[in-house]
């Protein structure tokens, strides 16, 4: 048993001019019923009860009824009848639209389809039972009363899911700014740090850049600027190596004595003498400078005035003369061989002395100390007698000079 509201096209409204088509809302009881009467050999019929306002009606369909033009059986027919007044669900497409003529008492099913189509007439009959009217209002009022609970608790579910959808746009809105904002600022971070890495590889690229252009300008000013070498000693050959080479012979012998007066306990005494003899020969030696000095130029040696080159080769054929004859007197050993090759050199070099100044003073203080033992000549050399020659003619140069 289900009781349906239907709409209907009211037809006895639709038949007067001057009235205009107008819907009307029926409550239809359709209740299934079995009879076992031998006038229904199927045994099967819907019994309906029909509201219009303050009217009932009731009708009976069976399976006979079904029109000899539907291509259908009457349970089919009578399937289509029932599902056609049943509730109908708010989406569901209804197959049948509805007429109602309240003065023939008819209900008129017209099948939806390209041109209207009569499926089937229902013809009630009015009930004059209160009774049944009253229950049959109160289904409806029943059912109304659950269809707007039903509907108001529709709406409250419309209504929270609307608030949810609100909510949760408002949460992905809040969402997606929060997410935008964040990926800016990250994205502003990156852009300072990129760009902080840039002007600190700028700032190396130009550190490097000017490293080189300083290291450039240094090599091209170092190469431009002139090395200079450190000035060697000149070197000392002829008679000026022999002289030196006597010199540290004395030198050592002059050790081996110091050590024997240390050990003897004669040191202190033999060192002032030293000193006083030393003393002595300087004094003597500026006596003898000075006086020089204060002569005139007449009367000074004629082997130190050396006008012209014939007086040049005058001396230095003397020169050459004494040197030989002191060669000679030391291969025979003899020691006034020595004083005559010291006395000339001394004799030449007299005047250097005034202009050059003394080398050092401690082999003048030592020379006239120590007493030359004689030594045996040694084998006769002459390279160094070239030597010493050679040498003889560089000192008398540097006196011309």
């Amino acid at each position: 048993m289900s009781l349906a509201e239907v709409a209907a096209v009211d037809v006895d409204a639709d038949s007067s001019p001057s009235s205009s088509s107008s819907i009307t809302q029926l409550f239809v009881l359709c209740t299934a019923s079995s009879s076992s009467s031998s006038k229904r050999p199927n045994g099967s019929s819907l019994r309906l009860q029909l509201l219009d306002g303050s009217s009932l009606f009731e009708a009976e369909v069976a399976a006979s009824h079904k029109p000899r033009a539907l291509d259908c059986s009457p349970v089919e027919y009578l399937a289509a009848v029932q599902m056609a007044l049943s509730p109908q669900t708010r989406n569901q497409q209804t197959r049948f639209a509805f007429r109602w003529s309240r003065a023939k008492r008819t209900l008129t099913l017209m099948e939806r389809a390209g041109f209207a189509m009569k499926f089937s007439a229902v013809e009630f009959v009015p009930v004059a039972d209160a009774s049944a009217w009253r229950q049959l209002l109160h289904q409806v009022a029943a059912q109304q009363a659950q269809g707007r609970e039903e509907r108001g608790e529709g709406e409250e579910k419309v209504e929270k899911l609307e608030k949810l959808l609100q909510q949760k746009e408002t949460l992905l809105e809040a969402a997606l700014a929060a997410k935008q904002k964040e990926e800016d600022r990250l994205f502003r971070g990156f852009c300072a740090v990129l760009n902080g890495k840039k002007d600190e590889i700028q700032r190396l690229r130009n550190e490097l850049h000017r490293a080189q252009e300083t290291q450039r300008f240094e090599v091209k000013q170092g190469g431009k600027r002139k090395v200079t070498a450190p000035k060697r000693g000149k070197k000392a050959t002829g008679a000026k190596l022999k002289k030196m080479k006597e010199e540290e012979e004395q030198d050592e012998k002059m050790s081996e004595d110091e050590s024997s007066r240390e050990e003897s306990g004669e040191e202190s005494d033999a060192m002032e003498k030293d000193d006083d003899e030393g003393n002595e020969r300087k004094r003597v030696k500026r006596d003898a400078i000075s006086a020089y000095s204060q002569l005139p130029a007449s009367v000074k040696r004629d082997s130190v005035q050396i006008s012209s080159a014939e007086d040049l080769l005058a001396s230095m054929d003397d020169i050459i003369k004494n040197e030989e004859e002191a060669n000679e007197a030391t291969q025979r050993g003899d020691t006034s061989g020595q004083g005559v090759k010291v006395e000339p050199i001394a004799r030449q070099s007299q005047p250097a002395e005034l202009s050059k100044p003394r080398r050092t003073t401690a082999r003048t203080r030592k020379a006239p100390v120590v007493k030359v033992e004689p030594t045996p000549p040694p084998p006769p050399k002459p390279a160094a007698e070239d030597e010493a020659m050679n040498s003889e003619e560089e000192d008398i140069l540097d006196m011309l000079s």
